[in-house]
């Protein structure tokens, strides 16, 4: 799972609007709403600002970017992966120590399915791609674009019912990338790699996902910009790692198939009884009745009869 965030820009955020367009239009969808159009995003975004300076950036970019293997998992559900945004979304919000959620925020998400390479990509510079052409296999991902300004609309609403104590409105920058802290002038924080962490984390516990060590963002993390040692030691972890899970895998295989063996023998052995039971039953029918017993009174008449002979 690759979760980035981005810069954002000091003016309108029009032209991301329109790049994002590109594809598909519309379809756009925020924390409560679904199928939105561009033209609602744009002006939504822009208007939600105040005690901004001139200079001061509006607005910010997530990019929420599943792996194939996270992709074939959910099925490439566009809803599932509007679901999950929101959850990212609520992570981010939270991340900033405010006592905040998505539904404080303003934001819009596209889904994508389509990449281009980049002047950045290792393809690009290594020769095995080009700039500008489509990437290949599974390339769905989410575009975010959210306000540097929560909710305005929501925060007068609370102002006027009386329940928001705060005189102005909360500017969150995911860009300070400062640790969440109650001292100094600045409390709270923005710390990317909790918000990455957690947005793994919901992920998996969201769909039952069982994410390998290899997946992780702490691997990867490790393996860019852990010394040579750490790099190595997290390898030989992983090795351990996936060979415990493999002689689980086994394990479990090894009692399933003594669980098969066993209620094969009991149908078996069910089988070979119901198979002597229709046997007796067969002997038993082909069997000569025999007459039933007579009682003593019956015996005397009968021996009477005989007696007395034939009647004429």
């Amino acid at each position: 799972m690759v979760v980035k965030v981005s810069g954002g820009s000091a003016g309108s955020c029009g032209g991301l609007v329109n790049y994002l367009e590109k594809q598909e239009r519309g379809q756009w969808f925020s924390q409560e709403r679904d199928g939105m159009r561009a033209s609602e995003v744009t002006p939504t975004i822009d208007q939600n600002k105040r005690n901004l300076g001139r200079d001061d950036e509006k607005f910010y970019q997530i990019i929420i970017g599943p792996s194939r293997e996270e992709l074939k998992h959910i099925g490439d559900d566009p809803a599932k992966l509007r679901d999950y945004t929101r959850e990212v979304m609520n992570e981010y919000a939270r991340n900033f120590g405010k006592g905040i959620e998505g539904k404080d925020l303003v934001w819009f998400a596209k889904i994508e399915k389509e990449r281009t390479h980049t002047h950045s990509d290792r393809a690009v510079q290594t020769g095995e791609g080009l700039k500008g052409r489509k990437k290949e296999g599974e390339q769905t991902h989410v575009h975010v674009i959210v306000s540097r300004t929560e909710n305005l609309s929501q925060f007068k609403a609370q102002q006027q019912a009386g329940q928001m104590e705060r005189k102005h409105p909360l500017k969150l920058s995911p860009a300070t990338n400062h640790r969440a802290t109650e001292r100094g002038a600045v409390k709270g924080g923005f710390d990317r790699t909790n918000f990455i962490r957690a947005s793994e984390r919901q992920f998996d516990q969201k769909f039952s996902y069982e994410r390998k060590p290899t997946e992780t963002f702490e691997y990867s993390r490790n393996q860019q910009h852990g010394t040579q040692a750490e790099r190595v030691a997290e390898k030989l972890a992983v090795i351990r790692a996936e060979s415990h899970r493999q002689e689980q895998e086994r394990a479990a295989q090894r009692q399933a198939a003594e669980r098969r063996a066993v209620e094969q023998q009991k149908a078996k052995e069910q089988g070979q009884n119901q198979q002597q039971q229709w046997a007796k039953g067969e002997e038993k029918a082909q069997e000569p009745q025999q007459r039933p017993q007579q009682t003593p009174a019956q015996q005397e008449e009968r021996a009477e009869i005989k007696r007395r002979g034939p009647r004429l």
